[in-house]
Order: C-alpha cells, then sequence, then structure tokens
C-alpha cells in the first residue's frame, strides 16, 4: 500500500479559521514524525514549488498530487478552467507529483446544502456533458506533462450524491479520466464505495479514506448544515470511529489489484494534527496485519 497525508490534516482551506495555519516547516516536520513518507500539495505549503521539492526532500517526504475546483460545466468557463488547472498541474510537477485530484467547482448554494441536496437543482444534461467533454479536454492537456486527471466525488459540488457520481464516472472517458474515490465524501453525500466497487472499481485511480460520524451527519441532514459546519462539528472521525466500512473497501481495491495512493485525510479534528494523523495511519497499517 503507497500511504499519504494531506495538508487539511493541519490547515483546512474550506474553513481557514477552524485554527491557526501550522507554519509549513512544523507541518512537514509532524508529517514526517507521524510516520509519513509522502503528502499531497495543499494549504500552508510556500507557493514555490523548488522550495517545496527542496523542504520535502530534506525530510524524506515526496510530492503526490494536489486538489484544484474546476469550473467545466460551463463552456465559456473553459478558458478560467484550463489556467487553474495548469497553474495547479506546473506547480505538482515540478514539485515532483504527477497527480491532478480536480473536483467540479460547486458553488454557495450546493455548499449550504452539502448532504442534503436538491437533485432536481442539479447539473442540466449540457452541462454534464460539457464537465464531461472539459475533464477529458484537461487530460489532452496534461498527459504530455506527465500529469493523471481524476475526479474526486466532493460534497458542496455537483458531483456529490451516489447517483451523480454514477453520471460522472458513466458520462466521462475510462481511458483519460481516472476516479479519485473519496470514501468519506460518498457517504456523506448519501452513497457507499461498496455499493460502487463491483461496477466502478476499475476506476479507482486515488483514494481518499475518510470515516463519517453518524450522530454529525444526522445532525448535519436534520438541520440543514453547510459543508462548513459540518466540519466545523468534526463529520470525519479518525477513521474506524464511523460509518464507512473501511477495511472492506481496502480489501475490495487490494483484492482488485489497485496500486495508488491512499491519501489519509481528516479536514478537521479537535485532537493535534499529528496526533490524529499518527492515529489514522496506525489504523490503516493494522489492515494489513
Amino acid at each position: 500500500m503507497k500511504i499519504a497525508t494531506a495538508p487539511c490534516n493541519w490547515n483546512n482551506g474550506d474553513i481557514p479559521d477552524f485554527r491557526p495555519y501550522t507554519p509549513a516547516g512544523q507541518m512537514l516536520d509532524e508529517m514526517v514524525e507521524a510516520g509519513y513518507t509522502a503528502t499531497e500539495w495543499g494549504p500552508g505549503m510556500p507557493d514555490d514549488p523548488a522550495v517545496v521539492r527542496e523542504e520535502m526532500a530534506a525530510r524524506g517526504l515526496s510530492m503526490v498530487g494536489a486538489f484544484v475546483r474546476l469550473g467545466y460545466r460551463d463552456r465559456d468557463a473553459w478558458e478560467e478552467a484550463d489556467a487553474a488547472a495548469l497553474a495547479v498541474a506546473d506547480r505538482v510537477k515540478a514539485a515532483g507529483g504527477s497527480i491532478l485530484v480536480a473536483a467540479e467547482l460547486g458553488d454557495d448554494r450546493r455548499d449550504a446544502e452539502a448532504g442534503h441536496v436538491d437533485e432536481a437543482r442539479g447539473l442540466s444534461d449540457e452541462q454534464w456533458c460539457n464537465f464531461a467533454d472539459g475533464l477529458a479536454h484537461l487530460a489532452d492537456l496534461l498527459q504530455p506533462k506527465g500529469i493523471k486527471v481524476v475526479l474526486h466525488n466532493h460534497v458542496g459540488t455537483y458531483v456529490e450524491t451516489a447517483a451523480e457520481t454514477r453520471r460522472f464516472l458513466d458520462e466521462s472517458d475510462p481511458t483519460k479520466v481516472g476516479w479519485c474515490l473519496d470514501v468519506g465524501h460518498l457517504k456523506y453525500g448519501g452513497g457507499d464505495a461498496l455499493d460502487f466497487l463491483p461496477e466502478y472499481g476499475d476506476r479507482v485511480a486515488h483514494v481518499h479514506l475518510k470515516d463519517v460520524d453518524p450522530d454529525v451527519l444526522r445532525r448535519a441532514k436534520d438541520e440543514s448544515w453547510s459543508f462548513g459546519a459540518a466540519l466545523r462539528e468534526i463529520i470525519f472521525p479518525e477513521l474506524g470511529e464511523g460509518l464507512v466500512d473501511i477495511p472492506a473497501i481496502v480489501r475490495d481495491l487490494e483484492q482488485r489489484g489497485y496500486d495508488g495512493w491512499y491519501v489519509l485525510e481528516q479536514d478537521t479534528t479537535h485532537k493535534h494534527p499529528k496526533e490524529a494523523a499518527a492515529s489514522n495511519l496506525r489504523y490503516v497499517q493494522s489492515l494489513r496485519a
């Protein structure tokens, strides 16, 4: 298993006021102290990829990839989406990574409806076509750079629910666009990874492992919380403490020969980030015992 961490465990870009940002050097030190040798790019890291690569190399860390939200659902926004994607992809490449973790752009309304969306107000057929075509177009732009595009199902976007995730998988080009299976976001959005893997397991090119607190999820739905509100209440607990059957998901992926990364994300925690990150690593390592 290739296991990585992510800066969002320390510095969350969705709710940056949740806790004071951990300085980059301290964050990288704590990743190593927690037992990791790889990470995605994220909040709090320097903008200069040469500096990031040097700082990571000094600690024995390698770069995996980076996350970006992209607005390909509307054709007149493709130029802006291309610019955003290429900027992140070039930075990741220069820092030693090879994966662009793309999410649909979403909007304020979708963020407010996270976990309790009105699917009738989802993307139109034209927007779905635009989005699928846009991701394939982006994959063609990035292929010469050695960067793989994977789409992250993500609450607060228009690829959140089980039905929306299936539509992405059915409409996107499997030869160009992989799936970043975020097991926690899928559960939060009303789906379950184990229902998807029999049909779509071969699309998984990257994995974000998260768990979901059942009590927080229930309150988030009943009280119509936004994504940010749910993050503040720690909707993603330490791995093994929630609803997601992580052992079964990992077992399925391993049996089908998955050889990509498992990125252990939690987004928010009331614990010290290093402590939570170390706990999550121990949990996943125990699955191999």
